[in-house]
């Protein structure tokens, strides 16, 4: 069941027996490490603490780099497959069309784009002919009027689209 945890386990325990009786035998101490650091309870703490905490941890994050790294190979081999697409469309429409009717193909399907978004939000078309009746001048602006409305040289009145001042109060002290 926790196999992963099992190995893990077996392996910190004999790590761990095998390098406390190392290091409390005086002998093998003084020929690998200096006799000062041998007589120190120092070499306890940094060989059964310090390096199994560093060793797991390394061992932690080293599935979550290698995992990274295999989502980012994923993406970069997308990627490049979806170049290839490109390019492979982009030779085969440069041979049989012309950038005039590429652009007349975008037009078209923004065009339609914008047609079925009018369609679904009826108020749209409303606003669109406001903005364009201010764009072509059809309206009459008058800069010092009070009320929240534009009159409009076709008789028709037009809501104003500037947002009302919000009243500012001075605060009590």
């Amino acid at each position: 069941m926790f196999l992963k945890s099992k190995i893990c386990l077996t392996i910190f325990v004999v790590y761990e027996a095998a390098i406390v009786s190392f290091l409390h035998f005086q002998s093998t101490c003084d020929a690998v490490f200096s006799s000062a650091f041998c007589t120190s309870w120092f070499r306890y703490f940094l060989f059964c603490v310090i390096v199994p905490l560093f060793v797991g941890l390394i061992l932690m994050w080293i599935n979550e780099i290698i995992r990274a790294h295999h989502r980012r190979r994923f993406i970069r081999r997308a990627k490049n497959t979806v170049n290839g697409i490109l390019s492979a469309v982009r030779g085969h429409m440069s041979q049989h069309m012309d950038v005039a009717d590429i652009e007349k193909i975008i037009t078209a399907a923004v065009l339609i784009g914008i047609k079925k978004y009018a369609d679904r939000h009826p108020n749209l078309r409303h606003n669109i002919n406001n903005v364009m009746d201010l764009a072509h001048g059809d309206v009459e602006l008058d800069i010092m009027a009070t009320d929240d409305e534009i009159k409009t040289t076709n008789k028709r009145t037009v809501k104003s689209m500037a947002r009302p001042r919000k009243k500012v109060t001075k605060k009590k002290q």
